[in-house]
């Protein structure tokens, strides 16, 4: 295996030095599994700088893990890292230490867990790839927060860890389990970040650039990537002004680019409709703490309705893609259209729940992946 570290969105260097990878003993504690940690090297050395923009992948290292294994990564910063990139609301514990290096230290005791919903983050942390037989290739899931699995595993804004925190809820996670019941020889990628776009920018740094700006690198790039799952819109409508609002056929040219570009790289396009958003209207979500930020989140209004709709009937129909998923149905209440379905809602009528999560996996068709032509 090799570790991938990015320093993509900062503008200034970050050096990390005794970067270790461990096994945990118990999912989402500091506390590692004695003599299992193992030093990872960048070109035969611990340390390494990565300048602005770039990224670092690891030597590589014999460490068997499986499926579903849980692996801490731990590293000490020897220097002020004002700026690093990192993967928000990872729906993982973050811990810090003292100060001193610990990196290589099996017991937590030196360290603190970060609040939950605060900075669930990954720091740093790109890609953790394994080497699988030549066969295998994988399936790179893209989209915003409910790609990315906002309310399955952590309690955004919560001081208290939820009790399904590191235990793999996002709605890949479970498709990954299908696959693996089913002896399929596929691994899932999930590229999603929370807040993102297909169309323009995050309205806040952190939602990352827009999905057609970051798709080359975040999905073309991914390797023996093959098949790729795009569920992406609702931020569009819902994290949008009325000035900058965009319609539907501005979404569906953005949509066609992407199965334009995937098709061109050799890779197989699925499209999945828009989940339902009914309800989720708040107007000045805090997003740091009990600070404040105008940011309004008018997923469920009657404007992001009809626009929903109008897409979702559009990816329905369309024969561009490979395939077509239906999250929107699969979610949706048969009682109460345009919500989500009780048993699927984490509470803020956007983003399912575990449970949510699971459903969309299970209404993935895994005859999708069962191509019959070879890998190009």
């Amino acid at each position: 295996m090799r570790l991938s570290l990015s320093n993509r969105y900062s503008s200034l260097p970050v050096t990390l030095d005794q970067v270790h990878i461990a096994r945990e003993l118990t999912p989402g504690d500091a506390n590692l599994v004695p003599d299992s940690a193992c030093l990872l090297t960048f070109a035969g050395r611990s340390r390494i700088t990565i300048p602005p923009g770039e990224t670092a992948v690891s030597d590589r290292i014999a460490y068997p893990v499986r499926a579903f294994e849980r692996i801490g990564i731990s590293f000490f910063a020897p220097e002020l890292t004002p700026q690093i990139t990192r993967h928000l609301n990872a729906n993982e514990i973050l811990f810090l230490s003292v100060p001193g290096d610990y990196a290589a230290d099996p017991s937590g005791a030196r360290f603190q867990p970060v609040p939950d919903g605060y900075a669930s983050n990954f720091l740093a942390i790109e890609a953790l790839e394994v080497a699988a037989p030549r066969d295998v290739t994988t399936v790179v899931t893209v989209g915003d927060s409910i790609t990315d699995g906002s309310g399955s595993t952590t309690q955004l804004l919560q001081r208290s860890a939820s009790p399904m925190t590191s235990t793999d809820q996002r709605y890949p996670n479970h498709l990954q389990r299908r696959i693996d019941q089913a002896g399929l020889p596929l691994t899932v990628a999930n590229a999603g970040i929370g807040g993102n776009e297909l169309l323009g920018d995050g309205v806040l740094p952190q939602f990352g650039p827009s999905l057609l700006e970051r798709f080359d690198h975040d999905v073309l790039t991914v390797a023996a990537a093959r098949y790729v799952l795009v569920m992406i819109g609702t931020n569009d409508f819902g994290n949008s002004t009325a000035a900058r609002a965009p319609s539907t056929s501005d979404m569906i040219a953005g949509y066609t680019q992407l199965i334009d570009r995937a098709r061109a790289a050799g890779m197989k396009v699925i499209l999945g409709t828009i989940p339902p958003a009914e309800g989720a209207v708040t107007d000045g979500l805090p997003l740091i703490g009990d600070l404040p930020i105008n940011l309004d989140v008018m997923h469920g209004t009657p404007a992001a309705r009809t626009s929903r709709d109008a897409v979702n009937a559009w990816i329905r129909s369309q024969t561009l893609s490979d395939g077509v998923v239906d999250f929107d149905a699969c979610l949706e209440d048969p009682n109460d259209p345009g919500y989500l379905a009780a048993e699927y809602n984490s509470g803020d009528n956007l983003h399912p729940s575990p449970a949510g999560y699971a459903a969309m996996a299970a209404c993935v068709d895994l005859d999708l992946f069962r191509a019959s032509d070879s890998r190009p």
